[in-house]
């Protein structure tokens, strides 16, 4: 493999059960070149443009890839957040992208997208998980006119064909891989297959199959919440009037266990509730339809067969 081969996420679409149970160096299977994703965006991500520095991070990654140059292994970065934050509207995808681009010109890349609704809502329970406090209906309320003081999440982000559409204007239709998360849901030896050949290295599945990073039960993220707002002092909220990481835990804990005890009838009412909630946004769910069609064409994959929209 001459070239590195780049993962972007999307977010909870297996990220971290491919860096975690893939990309991990055992069994044969290859290891990623800079394991540390910390690390990766102080580097790539956070810095101002004025500070970004593409020939000092391309060196500092020359670096890291020599090891594996010289033994002939596979180069490999994974971090979804080269995607884009969701909890900000997917605000620097664009920003990131080009970064990427000028320290990797070379680069294949593969990303994995996901069935809009289903994706919606692992994303805000992810969000409760990481000290969010907004329920669902706040999380996907869009900003009143005049108010963009920070950015929120955008649904127009979900129509994903323009995201593959910027991959491949920046490194070439045939050197990004797109593939559906449902894919890895029914065959992960197919998915992982997939991404070997277009990779150029060997991709076995291994024994443990379950996620690293499964979103937690709609019961738990609903407890949750409360203790975030009591307790969690966090980016995503600065103002918690009791912030304690030893209650944080607790009551996350807490939560936690009372959500696995709720009982499905409970889990499952409230997962229609959130479906319900989702599907009454005034989103451009027709725009949405019309670019699971491109993407299907694009990727050579029926999004409709997998449960995707589409038009009519």
């Amino acid at each position: 493999m001459t070239s590195p081969l780049v993962h972007i996420g999307l977010h909870r679409t297996g990220s971290t059960w491919l860096q975690q149970a893939i990309f991990n160096g055992e069994d044969g299977r290859p290891s990623l070149a800079v394991p540390n994703r910390i690390e990766l965006n102080e580097r790539v991500i956070v810095p101002r443009n004025e500070d970004f520095d593409r020939h000092a991070v391309r060196e500092w990654l020359d670096e890291r890839f020599a090891p594996k140059r010289a033994a002939g292994e596979a180069i490999i970065l994974s971090n979804e957040r080269f995607s884009g934050n969701p909890h900000s509207g997917w605000f620097d995808t664009d920003r990131t992208l080009d970064r990427l681009a000028g320290v990797l010109p070379d680069a294949r890349v593969f990303v994995v997208v996901r069935e809009q609704e289903s994706f919606i809502r692992s994303l805000w329970l992810q969000y409760i998980r990481i000290g969010g406090t907004a329920n669902l209906r706040q999380y996907l309320r869009q900003p009143e006119q005049g108010d963009y003081r920070a950015p929120v999440f955008d649904p127009s982000f979900l129509r994903f064909h323009h995201l593959v559409a910027s991959l491949d204007e920046r490194f070439g239709s045939e050197r990004v891989l797109v593939l559906p998360f449902e894919l890895l849901k029914r065959d992960a030896r197919e998915f992982l297959d997939r991404i070997g050949v277009f990779g150029e290295c060997s991709l076995s599945p291994p024994s443990d199959l379950s996620p690293r990073y499964a979103a937690p039960h709609h019961l738990s993220a609903s407890l949750t919440r409360w203790v975030n707002l009591l307790m969690n002092r966090n980016t995503l909220h600065r103002g918690a009037p009791f912030a304690s990481g030893f209650g944080t835990r607790l009551g996350t804990n807490i939560a936690t266990t009372l959500g696995r005890l709720g009982g499905n009838p409970v889990e499952q009412w409230l997962r229609r509730r959130s479906r319900a909630c989702i599907t009454d946004q005034p989103y451009p769910w027709d725009e949405i339809a019309e670019s699971n069609a491109i993407l299907s064409d694009r990727i050579g994959f029926d999004l409709g067969e997998l449960g995707y929209r589409l038009p009519g």
